[in-house]
């Protein structure tokens, strides 16, 4: 009975000490940042409807602050509702959002899925890149509030059904290239019926009943033309079923390699030679099944180092029944699933997981986890009594010890709030040093989810521009040290599921005053040193060692 008495008083005790430190609100309303998307159906089922959708965070206007770009979906056969459906850009203004989608020129009525985001001609604007069920759209942003629908000029051409995308320089030409995940072949022509024919209770289908198709891989040329490299670079050899793409150095080689999340196959794992040409070797590496030798039901990735050993780990996000995936980096070239051992196994079981982000909630230099949940198939618990259409998300502690620990719903706040999550979009929103959350639900209104009060403890974040390397500076290596904690994190908008994130990155320093060492490896294969910079500040650092503290 004592050793009964003493757990429940250590979970009251944590309860206590993290009673409001984590608490999300979801300030869609009273911010006006409302959107709701509806995926076009009309009750036949067809497989689209239920995988969307995108939104992505950008600073199309150069203003200091982040604006939000959602996917939509589009009418099909049989939808007949009084609306118009398109994709939405809202313009951040002090916390208040305005709808500017006429104005700005992105209103794109296609079945849109997901997007990314990048300053493809190093002029200092942010570009947009759109996947869809049919053609994709590439953006150019003008750099006067507009931007210009530059897909056939710029030699881009993917009508496979696309899903996450990235930019990412991929031979160090200081040109962001872009990698397009496709889904399945699937023709609303060719809609099988899934389901329960005893009943005639119609379903989703499973993706088994569709053929994978090979991604998208296309090389920047400059000015404006890019170039389909999917065959050379050996990209076009593998047909799966992508959902989730990330470009990082796993290997530490000094260029970007590429992992692929698929559904209900084999994972990729694309490693980059440097000079254009990327080796799959999921397999062999151990990052192309489970540790059963299952594949799994890939959707939303992210990367990190979670164990503090200087190499990036990468987390997958699954099908409910599966857990989601944890692969720790060996440091010799394999990964292994330690899911179950850094207990975020069966906590993750009876959902279905998309977008997700492993970063520092509490400051104290280890990386936690964030993630966005919601079921495929909309009448799920007449198949299942375990399972839900909406689900609320989960966010787990790192406690620093190869293990993770799940937040109670009263601990997260409006985070715990039922939806059909997908795509998730993470960035700091109010410029205040945490991690604020934009959720795309399926066939329902968007979350806003800002996270209440100030740090708690003190923090470092940085905003990054190149000049030999690409000016996002996307693929640049960060390292900082702080009384013997180490910490490295990659500039990238990529990750999460259909979403392009916030570039700039924040680091938790704990109750340091100052990040004692910093050092930057630029894609260029230059490097910046600076010590002892004051915590609880963003600076803007120029490739070449210029430095200054921006002030929002």
């Amino acid at each position: 009975m004592r050793v009964i008495g003493l757990f429940f008083l250590n979970i009251l005790l944590i309860s206590f000490l993290f009673s409001d430190e984590f608490l999300f609100k979801d300030e869609s309303e009273s911010q006006r940042l409302i959107f709701t998307h509806d995926h076009g159906g009309s009750g036949e089922k067809y497989y689209v409807e239920t995988m969307g959708s995108g939104v992505c965070l950008l600073d199309y206007d150069n203003d200091k602050d982040l604006d939000v770009y959602f996917c939509q979906g589009a009418a099909l056969p049989g939808w007949d509702k009084n609306i118009v459906l398109e994709n939405k850009l809202f313009r951040n203004d002090d916390g208040r959002w305005m709808d500017v989608t006429a104005d700005v020129g992105v209103g794109d009525t296609s079945y849109s899925i997901g997007c990314a985001c990048g300053d493809v001609d190093n002029d200092g604007d942010t570009d947009l890149y759109i996947t869809n069920f049919g053609t994709d759209i590439f953006y150019r942003n003008n750099g006067d509030g507009t931007f210009t629908n530059v897909t056939d000029a710029a030699g881009i051409k993917n009508q496979s059904w696309g899903s996450s995308a990235a930019f990412f320089d991929m031979d160090k030409d200081g040109l962001l290239d872009l990698y397009v995940t496709n889904y399945v072949e699937y023709s609303l022509d060719k809609n099988p019926w899934c389901g329960d024919k005893r009943t005639n209770r119609r379903a989703y289908c499973d993706p088994d009943y569709f053929t994978g198709v090979e991604d998208h891989l296309f090389h920047n040329l400059g000015d404006w033309v890019f170039n389909d490299v999917s065959i050379s670079s050996g990209i076009a050899a593998q047909k799966g079923k992508g959902l989730g793409v990330i470009p990082a150095d796993f290997d530490q080689d000094d260029d970007l390699d590429l992992y692929v999340a698929n559904d209900k196959v084999m994972n990729h794992y694309y490693i980059n030679d440097g000079q254009g040409s990327f080796e799959e070797n999921a397999l062999f590496t151990g990052l192309g099944f489970n540790e059963n030798g299952r594949a799994e039901a890939g959707m939303g990735v992210d990367i990190g180092d979670v164990n503090g050993d200087g190499w990036l780990d990468l987390f997958v996000t699954n099908f409910s029944g599966e857990s989601n995936t944890i692969y720790i980096n060996s440091r010799q070239g394999f990964f292994s699933d330690e899911t179950f051992l850094a207990g975020l196994g069966q906590p993750s079981l009876k959902y279905l997981g998309f977008g997700t982000k492993l970063l520092d909630l509490d400051y104290d230099g280890w990386l936690d986890l964030f993630v966005v949940n919601g079921h495929v198939i909309d009448n799920i618990n007449y198949f299942n009594k375990d399972y839900t259409h909406a689900q609320r998300k989960q966010v787990f502690l790192n406690n620093q010890n190869g293990t993770f620990m799940e937040l109670s719903p009263d601990q997260i706040g409006d985070a715990s709030h039922l939806s059909v999550g997908r795509g998730a979009a993470f960035g700091d929103l109010d410029n205040d040093g945490d991690v604020d959350v934009v959720i795309a639900n399926n066939n329902s209104a968007a979350n806003l989810l800002i996270r209440t009060g100030t740090p708690n403890r003190n923090w470092i974040g940085f905003s990054l521009e190149g000049v030999q390397s690409n000016q996002d500076a996307i693929g640049s290596r960060v390292v900082i040290e702080t009384d013997g904690l180490k910490q490295i994190k990659y500039v990238s908008t990529a990750g999460s599921y259909l979403a392009a994130n916030d570039k700039r990155l924040l680091f938790g320093l704990n109750n340091y005053p100052t990040a004692e060492k910093i050092t930057i490896d630029w894609p260029s294969g230059t490097s910046d040193e600076f010590t002892d910079l004051k915590a609880n500040q963003y600076y803007q650092i120029i490739e070449g060692g210029s430095i200054s503290a921006i002030h929002y």
